[in-house]
């Protein structure tokens, strides 16, 4: 089979295919043509075995892996330590990091703002992961105080960050 065939054959459906492995839509057309190159230098060198289909589709996979492993080293170098908890960063979406961190950013800034119990029990609750009945215990105030310190508290943040964060 020609490289012509095989590119109206396939591209449409590699175009789709790359576009869900790949982070930047616009990697999508340069991928697919190195895809076609390799298929391309395989079929001169050797030919073409009988699943064409099944070696485009894996070529194309793997160009698509080495786009991700080959941007990953350069944004590599391009980090800077945000704060002590960075391997989030390493590890997801740059672009959803950065979301995360603004609204934590913003989170922190209308803590400040809350009532110090207030603040206390939102805290006792959302961080240290104690229940109602532990920190009304604790504070020495009513199961009821801690409810309405954790809605005065939830209903500041929704009122203020509502369309960032919940």
């Amino acid at each position: 089979m020609r490289l012509e065939e095989i590119i109206l054959l396939y591209e449409n459906d590699l175009r789709r295919f790359l576009a869900k492995h790949l982070r930047n839509i616009a990697d999508v057309d340069d991928c697919l043509q190195e895809t076609f190159l390799k298929v391309w230098l395989r079929a001169q060198r050797s030919g073409l075995r009988e699943d064409i289909r099944g070696y485009v589709f894996t070529t194309a996979l793997n160009v698509a892996r080495d786009k991700r492993r080959r941007d990953q080293v350069r944004r590599r170098d391009l980090h800077t330590e945000l704060s002590d908890s960075t391997e989030s960063l390493r590890s997801g979406e740059v672009e959803d990091d950065f979301y995360w961190m603004e609204a934590l950013r913003l989170m922190e800034r209308e803590l400040k703002k809350l009532r110090p119990s207030t603040r206390k029990v939102f805290l006792m609750y959302h961080l240290e992961h104690k229940t109602y009945v532990k920190i009304a215990s604790e504070l020495g105030i009513s199961v009821r105080t801690v409810e309405r310190e954790i809605a005065r508290a939830l209903e500041h943040m929704n009122s203020v960050l509502g369309s960032v964060i919940f």
